[in-house]
């Protein structure tokens, strides 16, 4: 009913015909997902999150509306999925208030879908033969090489990932072996299920930091 109650409300609103796009295909499959998830046993959270508070509105109907005008409004449209995945794990999931919600989806919001895969080569790391050392010395660098390790310092800087313990000052400190998903960024990971990324989209961002 909240799903529902949502996607009348913003279809009320002025959308571009790639908006409508964009937010009826995150609820689909949040909706999907969420019947799916059901069907297996598992229960929908019981805290008080579906319950409407002293402003007549409850924090899974701000989470949601929060999670469908990102979606709205993002132009990497391969996020969207990850999106779906978000708004339906904090259904199931009563240790994310609707606080912490709130902060996992603008982090979601801010990070790019090629962070998004580095979040997860993070979690794999050990299986790719990446670079351990930093890249101090190094010498010139392709385009391609500089703008992934701006964002693997990105990453750093927000504290989704560390390198080991290591003080990492700038984009030539980063050592993708040696990067951890860390904090929040484990959240993020799971809720957002990014271990479903596909391996298509990881190699070119591998292949740049061996």
């Amino acid at each position: 009913m909240v799903l529902k109650n949502l996607g009348q409300e913003i279809s009320r609103r002025l959308l571009g015909p790639r908006e409508a796009v964009r937010v009826g295909g995150v609820l689909a499959l949040t909706a999907e997902e969420i019947r799916q998830r059901i069907e297996q046993g598992e229960r929908i959270r019981t805290d008080g999150f579906f319950e409407k508070d002293s402003s007549g509105r409850s924090g899974a109907e701000e989470v949601g509306e929060s999670v469908l005008l990102k979606c709205q409004r993002e132009p990497e449209e391969k996020k969207l999925p990850y999106m779906a995945h978000l708004l339906s794990g904090i259904v199931f999931d009563s240790e994310i208030s609707a606080d912490m919600a709130h902060q996992i989806t603008k982090a979601a919001e801010q990070m790019t879908y090629r962070q998004l895969c580095l979040i997860k080569i993070a979690v794999i790391k050990d299986l790719l033969n990446l670079r351990t050392s930093n890249y101090r010395g190094h010498g010139p660098f392709s385009k391609d090489l500089y703008q992934i390790l701006y964002e693997c310092h990105d990453l750093y800087n927000r504290g989704f990932v560390s390198f080991g313990g290591e003080a990492s000052l700038g984009p030539t400190d980063m050592m993708p072996g040696r990067m951890k998903v860390q904090g929040l960024g484990g959240d993020i990971f799971n809720l957002m299920k990014l271990g479903l990324i596909p391996d298509e989209d990881l190699t070119p961002i591998i292949e740049k930091l061996k």
